[in-house]
């Protein structure tokens, strides 16, 4: 289980804010980790068909600069295909990475995030799975977008950076 009170990093809801967390003796700012995945700031998702050949997702994190594809059939993930995929599977397999389908390499899509699924519910998935590249899913199952630990490091910069600037702001009014 994640320690977020030592960051203040706080899953808390509304009503939980006059609990006071060890992470204020930090002096550090709250992040809400309440916040749903599908609010995330986040790029459009590689998405590659399970048929797709090995050099076929190379070439497409490559060019799109991206780290992992989500391997979708039927608009529903059924797996993750990342470059250590490759790198570790692929190539210990065969010398033509065009005779390898991706889905003989991806991981399995075992548990997605769901839209309403928070912050916080998206980083326990992410360490208990072992995997920093999750699909997100509708209530339905069908494929709505991707989220990786670096969208949410992003996010956990940006929403430090704010409140730390509020917190500059709010000090300036309250000095004489």
């Amino acid at each position: 289980m994640f320690d977020f009170d030592v960051l203040k990093i706080s899953e808390a809801s509304e009503s939980d804010e006059d609990d006071p967390a060890s992470g204020q003796a930090l002096g550090l700012p709250t992040v809400r980790l309440d916040v749903r995945v599908i609010d995330i700031p986040r790029g459009p998702a590689l998405t590659l068909s399970p048929e797709a050949a090995v050099t076929t997702a190379i070439e497409a994190m490559r060019r799109r600069t991206r780290g992992a594809a989500v391997v979708v059939q039927n608009h529903r993930p059924v797996g993750v295909v990342t470059d250590r995929d490759i790198l570790t599977q692929a190539s210990a397999e065969c010398d033509d990475l065009r005779a390898i389908p991706i889905e003989a390499v991806m991981s399995p899509c075992t548990e997605p995030l769901h839209e309403t699924d928070t912050v916080g519910t998206a980083l326990r998935s992410m360490c208990a799975q072992r995997q920093w590249h999750l699909p997100i899913v509708c209530n339905r199952g069908l494929f709505l977008g991707a989220l990786d630990i670096a969208d949410i490091s992003l996010w956990l910069r940006d929403r430090l950076t704010l409140l730390s600037v509020d917190a500059v702001f709010a000090e300036a009014q309250s000095t004489p």
